[in-house]
């Protein structure tokens, strides 16, 4: 195509062999001229410690920074809550964006977003009367919107919306505090785990994706584990909170995390791609973040091999190959990073580390993972107080912060009794860091 083009406007075509002796001619030249004027530079291997690996601070300093960040981090989301108590925007910096399909997917990002940020402010809501007014316009904002759809046939990233509204309304239903919400929010439950159910994939699990096939459920084909894990934990704690999640829904979810599960300890990204085992995403490197949340579900829902060992596993591998991770981080395409990894599953995956060691039980190596993770998200930490790992529209910053925020929620717990019963470490010993 390209040569007719070429032709249909009068261009003389050069034979590609031309362009290889002219290249290979400036590469000699510049080659020579290059040995005779450039200085000498020894040659040297870096020896710096990746970040993730270096020691980390005592049970009394993660803590501290612990508490600092989170401080930080409130204080951004109150700042930055919308006029209608939302949060994030439709509104995008850059010229290229994620796939919509159509403006309906903004709904989804939309709610997901405020769902998570008001899920961080439910803590913090207890004894502070900033953070209860803006849960409040929050959950008021949420309570309006609605059911939300899919964007089309074949995109819905309602997906994330369903997971955190029930993440959101079973913390609600369980805290005291909020009694005045309670009837609200269980109605949300009831109506979301009928949703989970009739949007769930013929495989048993989830996805924001199906595309070529249109059905009133999802074929399946594209069905994510990581999508799947997180709304089995939503669903559970549903549970917990009395809603009725319908028969059949998690033992097929189960089967789907099951099958997309490898030896190494990582899951294939989703069904599609569950017989590509060797694939860079597939290995642990390129799965570090998402295999937790599988882990946690999986451990959860008593399947054997998914006890606290392997959960502390699973996060120490997170640890070992954050480097990866770390450079996906705040890039602008997806999955334009070493093994494929992308940012927007950053804090994601660390909101399900920290879940993981919580479900791990105490002990020397889930102790050390903890304060790793509480230093890790102090690091990320911005100077205003937000998180950041992805450009999504104006929604990027938000969900960080209510992911980063629940890690260190999640995390406080397992680093305060040491420090209380005067257990802490002695701050000279320091961390030697995982093994390799």
């Amino acid at each position: 195509m390209l040569d007719r083009e070429s032709r249909a406007r009068g261009v003389r075509r050069v034979p590609a062999c031309a362009f290889r002796r002219a290249a290979a001619l400036g590469l000699a030249l510049a080659a020579v001229v290059g040995a005779a004027c450039a200085p000498v530079v020894p040659r040297t291997t870096s020896t710096e410690t990746p970040p993730a690996l270096r020691p980390v601070p005592d049970a009394a300093g993660a803590l501290t920074d612990l508490r600092e960040a989170h401080a930080r981090g409130l204080a951004w989301l109150l700042a930055n809550q919308r006029p209608d108590g939302s949060f994030g925007s439709f509104e995008s910096p850059r010229a290229r964006e994620v796939f919509l399909d159509t403006q309906a997917s903004h709904r989804a990002f939309h709610t997901a977003t405020s769902a998570l940020a008001c899920w961080a402010l439910v803590q913090p809501s207890r004894g502070d009367a900033r953070a209860r007014a803006a849960l409040d316009r929050g959950l008021a904002w949420l309570l309006a919107q609605g059911e939300v759809g899919r964007a089309s046939g074949n995109t819905f990233y309602s997906v994330w919306a369903h997971t955190y509204l029930l993440e959101l309304g079973s913390a609600v239903v369980g805290d005291a505090s909020l009694a005045m919400h309670h009837d609200a929010w269980r109605a949300v439950l009831a109506r979301e785990a009928q949703v989970a159910r009739r949007e769930q994939s013929a495989d048993g699990g989830w996805a924001y994706y199906d595309f070529n096939h249109v059905g009133q459920s999802p074929s399946g084909h594209e069905s994510t584990s990581f999508n799947t894990a997180a709304m089995v934990e939503a669903l559970l704690n549903a549970r917990a909170q009395g809603a009725e999640v319908p028969e059949g829904t998690l033992p097929d979810a189960a089967r789907c995390i099951e099958r997309l599960r490898i030896p190494n300890g990582a899951y294939a990204y989703g069904t599609y791609a569950e017989l590509s085992v060797g694939a860079d995403y597939n290995r642990i490197s390129g799965a570090s973040c998402r295999l937790q949340a599988c882990n946690v579900a999986l451990a959860r829902l008593g399947i054997a091999g998914a006890d606290g060992a392997a959960l502390v596993a699973g996060v120490s591998l997170l640890r070992e190959r954050h480097h990866y991770v770390e450079i996906a981080r705040g890039r602008v395409m997806p999955h334009e990073a070493y093994y494929r990894n992308s940012g927007y599953y950053y804090f994601f995956g660390h909101y399900y580390a920290a879940r993981a060691l919580a479900l791990a039980g105490p002990g020397e190596a889930r102790d050390g993972l903890a304060r790793w993770l509480a230093s890790q998200m102090r690091l990320d930490q911005n100077p205003d107080g937000s998180w950041f790992d992805y450009p999504l529209y104006g929604y990027g910053f938000a969900y960080a912060t209510g992911y980063a925020m629940r890690t260190l929620q999640v995390l406080e717990p397992l680093l305060a009794p040491a420090v209380e019963a005067g257990g802490a470490e002695d701050p000279s010993k320091g961390d030697p860091g995982p093994r390799r």
